[in-house]
């Protein structure tokens, strides 16, 4: 008799890489490179093998979202131009970090903002950065059983 069970991963990923890719491969689209095990923005001298689509791509193109950021309330109606504005440049620092981390899309919903994004630890920044600057009240969800956060931001006048 076995004691040790079957273990299961705690997150599922359809998108995580399961594998190492090797070193060289480049996606056509974003032309990012994947180099000691992540993927980076290339630099002078890279040169490509192999294409490979990443993740970020994959996720932006099948429109499935890795975390979403629901922006609400009253206040949104009087400061939209600025909360759009403070996601977008959270968007672009993390994104030149990391090309994994984009913005599939930002769209509005019955008076709300719905931010879906390519990365979950982006929707977190973005949470996190309206906090700060706006206060309001932030709820963070974690999903079950898959790699993905939705966080709720709302703040009334």
């Amino acid at each position: 008799m076995r004691l040790d069970r079957n273990i299961q991963p705690k997150t599922v990923d359809p998108y995580g890489k399961g594998k190492k890719y090797s070193e060289g491969m480049y996606c056509p689209e974003c032309q990012a490179f994947y180099q000691q095990g992540r993927w980076k923005w290339p630099r002078e001298g890279d040169t490509p093998r192999e294409p490979r689509v990443c993740s970020a791509c994959r996720r932006a193109k099948d429109r499935f979202p890795a975390g979403e950021v629901l922006v609400s309330g009253t206040y949104l109606n009087a400061h939209r131009a600025e909360i759009v504005g403070l996601i977008f440049n959270v968007v672009r620092e993390e994104n030149n970090r990391s090309p994994l981390k984009r913005l599939i899309d930002l769209s509005a919903e019955n008076g709300a903002l719905r931010v879906s994004l390519t990365d979950n630890h982006l929707a977190r920044h973005i949470g996190d950065a309206l906090y700060k600057a706006y206060r309001g009240e932030l709820a963070v969800r974690y999903s079950d059983g898959e790699k993905f956060v939705r966080l709720y931001w709302h703040r009334d006048a």
